[in-house]
């Protein structure tokens, strides 16, 4: 436990300096190349996983479709401008992209959805028919499970002066569900929640991890709102980060169940073996796999 524990700090506190950097500076380069590498060592290791068990996956075009689409949402995209989001537009901390003509920058959503129609023309060149259905549908699975979520993310970070804030939140409320998940878990876990993909978590667990993540979030807009802007006019009460945080902690564990459901499949413990107690790239990043989903569909409904 006390190993976990270490890297599991190391590793929050070092994606929280990378953030921070990157708020000072009014730039968000350095989680860019983050969000770049996380993608890339995701889909190496979702791809050995699917290679194990001899089902088709096209790495080579899933690596080509994570450049393309982080680069398009770091140097193209226009900020989200929807529902509450296109309240949260004070101070600096726009990203530098490129010089579009409004038109064309709102067409935010139109790679991804190119990408999605791209991956089943790919597979229908291929000679092997026996393996078509499969090869799409992995194809697509890994682009919506992987690529996109963080892309998403990315996209969240150009939200002008709360677009910082807003990974803060996703950062601290998906790490203290997890850090409460397995604390109280272990102390108090009596009824396993779903033994065949997990057999450590139970249902003590999970709701502890989602009290955690609501503490988390409160936390998070406290601090953002006094120290000015903030998440105004969007999140102003406590109970509004306390809300949202249980929403990021649903999101966070679900992320987490599906990789496990992965494993299981590949019958491997980790995915990999980056980080000593922890694993692979997908087991550091699955908590987030649905959370930026999930929170801009949330702040697109959010009434003000």
């Amino acid at each position: 436990m006390g190993k976990r524990f270490f890297f599991g700090f190391s590793m929050f506190f070092a994606l929280l300096a990378v953030l921070v950097a990157d708020h000072l500076l009014g730039v968000s380069w350095g989680f860019f190349v983050l969000s770049v590498g996380m993608c890339l060592g995701g889909i190496y290791e979702l791809g050995r996983m699917f290679r194990f068990r001899e089902l088709p996956l096209d790495t080579g075009l899933l690596y080509l479709a994570s450049l393309a689409l982080l680069g398009y949402v770091q140097l193209i995209a226009a900020p989200p401008d929807f529902g509450a989001l296109a309240w949260m537009k004070w101070g600096p901390g726009q990203v530098v992209d490129l010089a579009l003509p409004p038109h064309l920058r709102s067409l935010t959503l139109l790679a991804p959805l190119l990408a999605a129609v791209i991956f089943p023309l790919v597979g229908l060149t291929r000679k092997d028919v026996s393996n078509l259905s499969p090869r799409i549908t992995n194809n697509l699975g890994i682009f919506l499970y992987v690529i996109f979520p963080i892309a998403l993310i990315l996209w969240l970070r150009k939200v002008p002066g709360s677009g910082p804030w807003l990974l803060y939140f996703l950062l601290t409320a998906s790490r203290l569900g997890d850090v409460g998940a397995y604390l109280l878990g272990k102390a108090f876990g009596r009824h396993k929640l779903i033994p065949h993909l997990s057999a450590g978590k139970t249902v003590e667990g999970a709701l502890a991890g989602l009290l955690f993540s609501a503490i988390g979030g409160t936390l998070v807009v406290l601090i953002a709102n006094n120290a000015g802007q903030g998440l105004k006019p969007v999140l102003v009460e406590w109970w509004h980060g306390a809300l949202l945080g249980g929403f990021v902690g649903i999101a966070a564990q679900s992320g987490d169940l599906v990789e496990s459901g992965f494993k299981r499949a590949a019958g491997i413990k980790d995915s990999g073996q980056l980080v000593p107690s922890f694993g692979g790239v997908m087991d550091i990043m699955d908590n987030f796999m649905l959370t930026g989903p999930l929170i801009l569909i949330v702040l697109a409904l959010w009434s003000l």
